[in-house]
């Protein structure tokens, strides 16, 4: 994969926020959130891991019973199962990564 310039892929909806892949294969996927304030990808459990990277503004996210403040420089993630999702407090941008278990149950 060639090198992706997040800043430059960015697009802000104000309507509805659409994600964009940014990277995919068998066991991983790589979305790119750009999100207005109030703008939030609904909680729900997932079959797979997640990782989210706060490239800026602030978020808040849930991860489970919990929700957490999520700003800029910031990761957190989530196992297999676990409920997650965001909504934005500000105008933020977000990498939010699905990993799947490979064919031999290991991690990608």
């Amino acid at each position: 994969m060639r090198p992706v310039r997040l800043r430059d892929r960015c697009s802000f909806r104000p309507a509805k926020f659409l994600p964009e892949l940014v990277y995919g294969s068998d066991s991983v996927r790589a979305f790119l959130l750009c999100l207005e304030p109030g703008q939030a990808l609904p909680a729900r459990a997932d079959s797979e891991e997640m990782v989210c990277y706060c490239v800026e503004g602030e978020a808040t996210l849930t991860l489970g019973a919990e929700t957490v403040r999520l700003s800029a420089g910031e990761i957190a993630g989530a196992e297999a199962g676990m409920v997650r999702g965001v909504q934005a407090q500000e105008r933020s941008v977000l990498l939010w990564v699905h990993v799947s278990k490979g064919q031999h149950g290991e991690r990608a």
